[in-house]
């Protein structure tokens, strides 16, 4: 890809992550401000769970769509979505019983309703996301989400200016400015009405090549809402509000890190079709070294000035501004963890999920261990260093399995070109006599 097109692509996914990360940092730092620490921390489980739930419908339903989508022709478009939207809701319903349960089970028996209204309306904004970005339609949704999570910030900040904030009533405003930015992305799209037979076939489809998906993300979710689970049973939920506290800081690279997550398994995808994992490497390593130097950047501001930023984002009589050495480590966490996230996305392109499974599980396997052995003793210190070494592990293993797929292509490379070179052998006992 000539590096207009590539600029231009990678800028309008940057953008569109952009705005969504900005409501999000925008919404935690002011409910962290706001919402007593307890309360606080309680709505830093509820994201945990969200996430969770969200990436069984993103494996099995847009990641399968965003492979699909792309190869789909114009007449197929329309009854491709209106499937996928009703297999999305069907997934929505089954997902929103499970919040439910876990909600009560327990005791925040005060945000059961509200909790699961906004599942259900980020679950519906978040799909038709996803269909404009299975497209590369990153700058058509720029509105929905700008609505969705600006407004949410913006609205729930006019809250706290009215001295009306509650977790509950924060998560209704976020479940109308979800519901809008769903009718927003809804209304640039194109849907038929589903066929159910044709539903069923897809979601087949769609099982067939999400599980590898939703296993990766299952493993790297799991790692890292540990933390702040085992934080949580060790030290209550004010020390799981301090480690969100410098995670939201932390988090400022994730439009990085997402919007280029976006594009990378189907430019990897296409790129593989067409040649090799060499080929898919070379594919996305332009998007890669794109989304590296703002990455980089920020990570030097924030170990640098930890303190400041801190100060800044939560005032200068915060209990979170303790938390300056390990908001210094969690920015060392996300370059890492960059890094295993682009290969991982990769992996994913060029049908290696089982590859990408392996890393995982060992970097989970180390959550586990550094989890368990820190958190007791050092707090949410502890839980900021365990995440760094965990992200290490992921990063490295990472790098060494996608460095040993392309020397294993390469190295089969020379025996197919000699295979396809090699001339037809002859039986010399009914060759021609030659001619003397």
């Amino acid at each position: 890809m000539s590096a207009k097109p590539l600029i231009e692509k990678a800028s309008w996914t940057l953008v569109d992550q952009g705005v969504v990360s900005f409501g999000n940092f925008l919404l935690n730092l002011l409910l962290a401000r706001t919402l007593s620490e307890e309360d606080y921390g309680e709505f830093a489980l509820f994201l945990g769970a969200i996430f969770i739930l969200r990436n069984i419908d993103y494996s099995l339903i847009s990641y399968p769509l965003s492979l699909r989508l792309c190869i789909a022709s114009d007449e197929e478009r329309a009854g491709l979505l209106g499937n996928t939207v009703l297999l999305a809701a069907t997934l929505a319903l089954v997902l929103v019983v499970v919040m439910a349960l876990g909600t009560t089970l327990l005791e925040f028996d005060n945000i059961v309703l509200p909790a699961c209204l906004c599942y259900l309306c980020w679950q519906a904004q978040e799909t038709s996301r996803r269909c404009l970005l299975a497209d590369f339609l990153y700058r058509a949704a720029v509105a929905g989400d700008g609505i969705a999570f600006v407004g949410q910030a913006l609205l729930v900040g006019l809250l706290a200016w009215l001295d009306a904030i509650t977790l509950p009533a924060a998560l209704y405003v976020m479940s109308v400015t979800f519901g809008i930015g769903a009718i927003v992305h809804a209304s640039k799209l194109r849907y038929a009405w589903p066929d159910f037979a044709d539903a069923r076939l897809l979601a087949r489809e769609y099982l067939s090549i999400g599980k590898w998906s939703l296993i990766n993300y299952q493993l790297v979710l799991t790692r890292f809402q540990l933390l702040p689970w085992v934080l949580a049973a060790f030290a209550g939920t004010a020390a799981t509000a301090s480690l969100q506290a410098g995670l939201n800081i932390a988090n400022m690279m994730n439009p990085i890190i997402m919007g280029m997550g976006n594009a990378i398994p189907q430019l990897a995808a296409h790129a593989y079709r067409a040649g090799d994992t060499i080929g898919a490497a070379r594919a996305v390593y332009g998007y890669v070294l794109f989304g590296l130097g703002p990455i980089l950047l920020i990570a030097v501001v924030a170990v640098l000035m930890p303190e400041l930023l801190l100060r800044l984002a939560y005032g200068p009589s915060s209990p979170y501004l303790t938390l300056a050495t390990g908001l210094q480590l969690l920015a060392a966490a996300c370059v890492l963890e960059y890094i295993a996230e682009m290969i991982n996305k990769t992996l994913l392109g060029v049908q290696a999920g089982s590859l990408a499974s392996l890393v995982n599980v060992l970097a989970l396997g180390a959550a586990v261990v550094l989890a368990f052995a820190l958190i007791g003793q050092l707090g949410a210190f502890g839980a900021c260093v365990a995440l760094l070494l965990a992200n290490l592990v992921r990063a490295t293993g990472a790098v060494i399995a996608i460095a040993w797929l392309i020397a294993n292509e390469r190295s089969r490379a020379p025996v197919r070109s000699a295979a396809a070179v090699s001339p037809v052998p002859i039986d010399k006992t009914h060759a021609a006599p030659t001619e003397r």
